[in-house]
């Protein structure tokens, strides 16, 4: 059952209050007051929807009543009753008090009515606009609290999909060097274990220090020079490592040109890492293999889609015949 909308009137003279109170009792939830101390209390006691109050009160004016009562409760509705018939004055009552409507004394039962029910009326879709905005409110924080959720969830199973891509390609080399070379295969495994340790703790972070990945990235070289030796070069130029990257972006790159190119003694692969004003530039020469080797395809789309939902921001691709080259934008570490 929807409750009944309150009003409280405050008016020196008994008559009025009285009639007010037989005439509307029926559909309001109606309180009346003597004094501004009287109404005070009832204010303090009762939720009241709609104050009305005469100007002319012993101690205090209606005005000034109203001044406080808008201080405390802003969301009451306020109405002054006032015989004045100077506008200037009603006008400041009306901006001191932010009074939604004056009521000339004395009052008539049919206008009074009226405008109590357009009172009311606007006081319900007050609320209704308060609820909606709430409501639209709280809508956003859960569509946000979705959109964040789904994003998490995307780059976990983006990041759950580079360890199994990186041990995939460690394990070919290292079965490749069983059968050519096993005491390098012995090598290669106890550095591999070492550094699989350190992917593993990476993982646990969107972003890691740039020293961490420069670090990251020579390791993995020093693995894949145990089988390539010197056929394979790693040059770089990085002024500044004041900056974060999603793991295993650097490392991945790598990765994938030694993967998807030949290397021998008339095709070394050279691979260069440089820094400008914004980006951070993997590139590499080309000498590419007539097949993908095994290829899974995760790596540049993976590291794509890392940077997109990370940063916003999207990683630049230049291929041409000699050079395949990565730009990442550089990210400076939070303060």
């Amino acid at each position: 059952m929807t409750m009944p909308f309150s009003i409280l009137y405050l008016d020196d003279e008994t008559d009025n209050l009285t009639s007010f109170y037989a005439v509307f009792r029926r559909n309001y939830d109606v309180h009346i007051a003597e004094n501004a101390n009287d109404a005070w209390i009832i204010l303090e006691k009762h939720p009241i929807d709609l104050l009305i109050s005469d100007q002319r009160m012993p101690g205090q004016t209606g005005v000034e009543f109203l001044e406080q009562v808008e201080s405390r409760f802003p969301k009451i509705l306020r109405m002054i009753l006032t015989g004045y018939s100077d506008m200037e004055m009603i006008i400041d009552a009306i901006n001191r008090g932010k009074i939604y409507y004056y009521i000339r004394k004395p009052w008539r039962l049919d206008e009074m009515k009226i405008i109590l029910e357009n009172a009311l009326n606007f006081v319900k879709l007050s609320r209704e606009n308060h609820r909606l905005e709430l409501e639209k409110q709280e809508l956003i924080l859960d569509n946000l609290k979705k959109e964040k959720e789904q994003i998490a969830g995307q780059y976990e199973v983006l990041k759950n999909q580079i360890n199994p891509h990186f041990l995939f390609n460690c394990m070919n080399t290292l079965t490749s060097l069983i059968a050519s070379n096993p005491g390098d295969a012995i090598v290669f495994s106890t550095r591999f274990s070492k550094m699989y340790r350190q992917l593993l703790e990476y993982g646990e972070y969107p972003l890691i220090s740039l020293d961490s990945e420069l670090e990251l990235t020579h390791n993995y070289i020093f693995l894949q020079k145990i089988r390539f030796g010197e056929l394979i070069r790693l040059e770089h130029s990085i002024p500044n490592t004041n900056f974060e990257i999603p793991p295993f972006a650097i490392q991945g790159l790598v990765e994938n040109a030694i993967k998807h190119n030949i290397i021998s003694g008339s095709n070394p692969l050279l691979i260069s890492i440089r820094m400008d004003v914004t980006d951070l530039e993997i590139s590499n020469n080309l000498t590419l293999k007539n097949t993908n080797e095994n290829s899974t395809g995760i790596g540049l789309s993976n590291l794509a889609k890392r940077y997109s939902l990370l940063t916003g921001k999207e990683i630049s691709i230049l291929k041409t015949k000699e050079r395949f080259m990565v730009r990442l934008p550089l990210i400076e570490k939070a303060i």
